[in-house]
């Protein structure tokens, strides 16, 4: 059981989603008992056990389902002699056991990359940092200090390359405010080329260079890119030179992404986001 704690432990600090999966019901005659508990990670690990067999096979899969989509849920299972797991009731069949299990997400519910570590990525960090989002800051400085105020963790990696090795949770929350127009933009292709389907995806940055950069993107990517997603000049149309003053506008406009709210107006588009 202390190994199945101590992985809940790194999961979270890795920020990587998980599910726990608990034994809470058992009637008749099965190897699950009441309490026994296992964690499945998005790359379907496993730490603990609950059973073995086919009522564990049957919950490995259903909680990678659930921390793809980051829900908790109670599933009952009825299992058989010769060893299948059923979900539900499961009725006309010569069932020996009927166990409850109840698969409870692990993890945060958004997450924040920033891609550039700069004044305005530690100030935006900052702000996030009072928000529930999971927050990673990406620099490819190797000399780049190892904690950031409000960030989770941090990453040193070149934009290229960057969080190649890691389960990206879908639908996150993209920022991009490197040290100059060109890391910007492979900082930006990376995002836009790598799958993620993110929700949001703001970019530092005048409207001109928005617009060269955006053409030139689209150039490499064609219309497949979530263009939809990219707020290039970021943030919502509050006004503020200053980072901390630029944070509160980019952090302004993720919430309203977030929960969909429109009516104001974004930097964007220079009117107001329908």
């Amino acid at each position: 059981m202390d190994a199945v704690y101590e992985a809940i432990v790194q999961a979270r600090r890795r920020g990587e989603g998980a599910v726990l999966v608990t034994v809470v019901d058992v009637q008749g005659t099965t190897a699950a008992r009441l309490g026994a508990k296992m964690l499945v990670s998005v790359n379907g690990e496993r730490v603990g056990t609950i059973a073995g067999g086919a009522l564990e096979r049957a919950a490995g899969a259903k909680a990678r389902d659930l921390v793809t989509m980051r829900q908790s849920q109670l599933v009952r299972y009825a299992t058989t002699a010769d060893d299948r797991a059923l979900e539900g009731e499961a009725i006309g069949e010569p069932c020996v056991a009927h166990v409850a299990l109840f698969f409870d997400f692990i993890g945060h519910s958004h997450h924040a990359f920033l891609f550039g570590g700069g004044h305005v990525g530690k100030a935006i960090a900052r702000q996030l940092g009072l928000l529930p989002y999971f927050v990673t800051v990406v620099d490819c400085w190797p000399e780049y200090p190892d904690a950031v105020e409000g960030a989770n963790r941090v990453v040193i990696a070149e934009y290229e390359a960057a969080l190649q090795d890691e389960p990206v949770p879908l639908g996150s929350y993209f920022f991009v405010a490197t040290s100059s127009h060109e890391l910007d933009y492979v900082a930006l292709r990376r995002i836009m080329a790598s799958g993620w389907e993110p929700a949001y995806v703001g970019m530092v940055g005048s409207a001109r260079k928005a617009e060269t950069l955006a053409a030139r993107l689209r150039n490499d990517l064609s219309d497949a890119a979530p263009w939809d997603a990219l707020y290039s000049p970021v943030g919502l149309d509050i006004g503020g030179p200053t980072p901390e003053e630029i944070a509160v506008a980019v952090a302004a406009e993720m919430q309203a992404v977030r929960y969909g709210k429109a009516g104001h107006r974004h930097m964007r588009l220079g009117h107001t986001q329908e």
